[in-house]
């Protein structure tokens, strides 16, 4: 059974509309496939959307930006959700790649908006505030639908998603801490 084009945007408008609703259906089978497409659907939309605001389409190298902006977006997206996979089998939560691949690929689903706010920067410094705030609210709600995503396929409270999310940025500033620390302490040992 595939999937049909009215179910694919459905699950769009859901995500946009419902993401609480969405993420915790009990009835989607997860598809790496539709995850692909999805994530292909939002990078290219986002490019298109922005080459022809900004003029760039017509440009004979715009092709290539394209395809490699799209291939880049599915890497980034497969690469992490597969280290939020690593990060849940630490604490015995892993094994549901598929289900990963497919929620955290509708998770950037507001990138799609970026576009039009770049367009809107241009109007003046007003315009230019007014998109920039826009813009941070929409990685608020990005950072928002990865936690109920993550929530979803992990069967954990949102809380517990978020700190799922920012588990990594916490990790590196303590392993930066530990470096200096460890390289000024062999520093301070050989100085003397």
């Amino acid at each position: 059974m595939g999937i049909t084009t009215n179910d694919f945007f459905e699950n769009i408008y859901s995500v946009i509309f419902s993401p609480k609703a969405f993420f915790e259906r009990n009835d989607i089978v997860a598809s790496t496939r539709l995850g692909v497409i999805t994530v292909i659907f939002i990078a290219a939309v986002n490019k298109l959307a922005g080459g022809i605001f900004d003029g760039s389409i017509l440009n004979i190298f715009f092709i290539f930006s394209f395809i490699w902006t799209v291939l880049l977006t599915v890497a980034a997206w497969f690469f992490t959700a597969l280290f939020f996979e690593y990060i849940a089998k630490i604490f015995d939560k892993g094994e549901k790649l598929r289900e990963v691949l497919f929620f955290t690929a509708f998770a950037p689903i507001p990138y799609m908006f970026f576009a039009p706010l770049n367009l809107l920067k241009k109007t003046g410094e007003f315009g230019y505030i007014i998109s920039s705030v826009i813009e941070v609210l929409l990685y608020f709600w990005i950072i928002g639908l990865y936690a109920l995503s993550l929530s979803a396929v992990y069967k954990i409270s949102i809380s517990r998603a978020f700190m799922l999310i920012f588990l990594p940025f916490i990790a590196s500033c303590f392993a930066i801490y530990w470096i200096v620390c460890f390289f000024s302490k062999i520093w301070y040992i050989f100085s003397l």
